[in-house]
């Protein structure tokens, strides 16, 4: 079988490489924008392609299965998210169509932050109204849309997973190092709960629409079912880490100061870092939590690490790679 993969040198691109690269006879054609930095991709026995989202290389016509998973997810500049993530999505769907290519199924990697927070204590659903409230969560789901417009031309399948943590990832690196240092970060009185998702159980929940029958333009949330407190997340990472914790309170309304200053630097050095004013936005709403009930019954999937085994291989993946 052949796979084609954009977003192939990324964080959740990589993880999918090396799991399909464990199979048996499956050829692997990675899109990459730099040819001379591969990342984690170096040495591998796969097919680079050359190109971007508004220049998809020329592809093998009997590609089987077609995964989208490139996209934006930190920029200085609003309007990079909309490029990226919904013009270069239908620049994405164009190219299929200008080549012939007909795969059995694509699969679109999208993001809880296009359906928007939970309220009342209810996960959102695949049927709920999306509602994002920044601009990459809005761009997000403006992919989507890209994907569902072409939903009859080729069988597409999304994938909404939350947010993401694993070897390899910078987004909860600079929390991690918090927790190193014997803090936990406190921004709040009351516990935000969020649905959270192994890198590795990701992976998987990538792989099941090919095994499983689905029907074209279908969306999937993909998370632990069980929601954390980010005070429990925290606190089992210094478990994992052997770090008795001080608890430190920064109200939210404190840190808003230092988001804005964070934008003003993030602009002058062009250097996207995740203390932003969208991250802001996020951890002021009541929570992020989805309802997996639908990928359970229909893919069969169901997280193979616990939420301290996940942690495990990441905070020792940053100690061996020197990241923490």
């Amino acid at each position: 079988m052949k796979f084609f993969i954009t977003g192939s040198t990324g964080f959740i691109g990589s993880h999918l490489i090396d799991h399909l690269q464990n199979q048996k006879n499956i050829e692997i054609f990675a899109q990459v924008r730099n040819l001379s930095n591969l990342k984690w991709l170096r040495g591998k026995d796969i097919h680079f392609l050359k190109g971007d989202l508004f220049s998809i290389p020329s592809l093998p016509s009997d590609i089987d299965y077609v995964f989208h998973l490139a996209g934006l997810t930190k920029s200085t500049k609003m309007a990079n998210y909309y490029t990226v993530n919904h013009r270069g999505t239908a620049s994405f769907f164009r190219a299929l169509r200008s080549q012939k290519i007909s795969p059995r199924k694509i699969i679109y990697l999208s993001s809880l932050a296009a359906v928007g927070p939970s309220y009342g204590g209810h996960p959102v659903k695949e049927t709920d109204s999306p509602h994002p409230i920044t601009p990459y969560g809005e761009s997000k789901f403006l992919g989507e849309k890209e994907v569902l417009r072409n939903k009859h031309d080729f069988p597409v399948v999304i994938i909404r997973p939350g947010p993401i943590f694993g070897p390899r990832d910078t987004d909860f690196l600079s929390y991690f190092k918090w927790i190193n240092k014997g803090i936990l970060p406190s921004f709040d009185s009351s516990p935000r709960w969020i649905s959270i998702c192994y890198v590795r159980d990701l992976i998987n929940a990538l792989i099941l629409p090919t095994q499983f029958p689905t029907q074209s333009g279908e969306i999937f949330h993909i998370a632990d079912p069980c929601p954390y407190s980010y005070d429990k997340i925290g606190k089992t990472a210094g478990d994992v880490l052997g770090k008795k914790l001080k608890r430190v309170k920064i109200p939210l309304s404190f840190a808003y100061p230092f988001v804005l200053i964070s934008d003003v630097v993030n602009k002058l050095t062009q250097n996207p870092i995740i203390i932003n004013r969208d991250k802001y936005i996020e951890m002021k709403q009541e929570g992020w939590m989805m309802n997996t009930q639908k990928s359970q019954k229909k893919l069969s999937f169901f997280p193979r690490y616990s939420l301290r085994e996940g942690l495990e291989e990441t905070l020792h993946w940053y100690q061996q790679n020197n990241w923490m």
